[in-house]
């Protein structure tokens, strides 16, 4: 918000300039001398007029001499506005920066662009998987993009991460043919289209009841959106 900025102060305007009144005293001396001679020619009735007249001289100089002032101060304008981001900012659909995993909160980005994981469930990492160690949980991830711009979007920088635990261990990914989990989002989203992928994580026996983060960045110019929820069988 751009502050209040002070109008210009009054600023009185200056006298008349010094060689205006110098010039009405030479006019008033000159009549002056002039009168004493006719006074002493005993012509009292014009000394008195030439006394009048540069009395008016005197008020019709001053009153036409303009006033100066000095110029109008320019208010300052205010402080420009940083330059807008490139990328487009993720607002959740209520006042909490994080939504809740489920079919219900989305990420909205100003650009029309939708975000939502619909759910995180548990999966048996299958023996040929990669990724993971012995004993790991495995997460499906399950993610939506609804393409609300005027543009096609291509899904082929979409990011997924999760973290889990009491510090946020950030979890390897699991990549299992035998549960139909490859690198996620494939191809692109026609405007007023949805699509859905699933992405396969570890996490260690030890976080299966604590609280999942996940993080969604459509691309590389978008903030990261992020959810929680619990794990579901």
């Amino acid at each position: 918000m751009s502050q209040y900025q002070q109008g210009p102060q009054y600023q009185p305007g200056l006298p008349p300039r010094p060689g205006k009144k110098r010039h009405v005293v030479r006019n008033t001396m000159i009549v002056l001398s002039v009168g004493f001679v006719l006074l002493a020619g005993g012509c009292v009735a014009v000394l008195a007029n030439g006394v009048n007249e540069a009395a008016k001289d005197s008020t019709a100089t001053k009153a036409e001499a303009p006033a100066v002032s000095s110029p109008a101060t320019q208010p300052s304008e205010p402080a420009s506005e940083p330059p807008a981001s490139a990328e487009p900012s993720a607002t959740p659909t209520e006042e909490d920066q994080v939504a809740k995993v489920g079919a219900t909160q989305w990420f909205d980005y100003s650009d029309g662009m939708k975000v939502q994981v619909t759910s995180v469930k548990r999966f048996r990492i299958s023996q040929y998987a990669a990724g993971g160690k012995p004993g790991d949980v495995g997460v499906v991830v399950t993610v939506t993009l609804q393409n609300g711009s005027s543009n096609t979007f291509d899904t082929g920088l979409v990011d997924v991460k999760l973290a889990s635990g009491p510090n946020g261990d950030q979890a390897e990914s699991v990549f299992d043919s035998e549960q139909n989990l490859g690198g996620g989002f494939e191809g692109s989203i026609l405007p007023g289209k949805k699509k859905t992928a699933k992405y396969g994580f570890a996490i260690p026996k030890t976080h299966v009841n604590s609280t999942l983060q996940v993080e969604v960045a459509p691309g590389w110019d978008y903030e990261g959106s992020h959810f929680e929820g619990k794990l579901s069988s």
